[in-house]
């Protein structure tokens, strides 16, 4: 006599067939993922990272409000020390708390005076007077970044704090 299959074993049975038919579809998946032809990848590494050293002399500055929550303006510039005892700082681009950036290339960037304020404290001034930058701190001649606090004195922007980072103010030309 012939016994027949209970529910339970069918069950069983068509769990076990289920199985190795998903285990089948997962292995073919894998496989053929693997077998399918690959996008030549590029021979080339990706370019490092310039050291710091080689980095042009610059000087980035950030103004914020009263509360420090936010920038107010920011100011980029390029440094020329070509002449030690008198910088060139050659705006690069500004940038004004509601996001609204300006950039200047070439000969249009505007070019900002340096010198001594009446205390002895180093200053850019803007070409026409309006806006200057005074740098506590500022360490001309020095290689690598180095932060430094500012505050700009200004009848548009306040008279706001801020902080500024010096990269490679050394002897050199833009």
């Amino acid at each position: 006599m012939k016994a027949r299959p209970s529910g339970q074993s069918l069950v069983l049975a068509l769990a076990g067939i289920a199985a190795a038919v998903a285990v089948s579809i997962i292995t073919v998946q894998l496989i053929g993922r693997d077998a399918a032809p690959r996008p030549a990848q590029a021979t080339a590494q990706a370019p490092a990272e310039p050291t710091e050293e080689s980095l042009p002399p610059s000087l980035d500055c950030a103004f914020h409000d009263f509360m420090r929550t936010r920038a107010v303006v920011s100011f980029y510039f390029d440094v020329d020390l070509s002449t030690p005892d008198q910088p060139r700082f050659y705006e690069r681009a500004i940038v004004t708390g509601d996001g609204k950036r300006t950039n200047f290339t070439g000969n249009d960037r505007p070019a900002w005076g340096y010198a001594l304020d009446a205390d002895g404290k180093p200053t850019i001034t803007s070409q026409d007077g309006a806006n200057r930058i005074v740098l506590y701190g500022l360490k001309l001649g020095a290689a690598g970044t180095w932060p430094l606090e500012a505050g700009i004195r200004s009848n548009e922007y306040r008279n706001l704090g801020g902080e500024c980072r010096q990269t490679n103010l050394t002897q050199g030309k833009l």
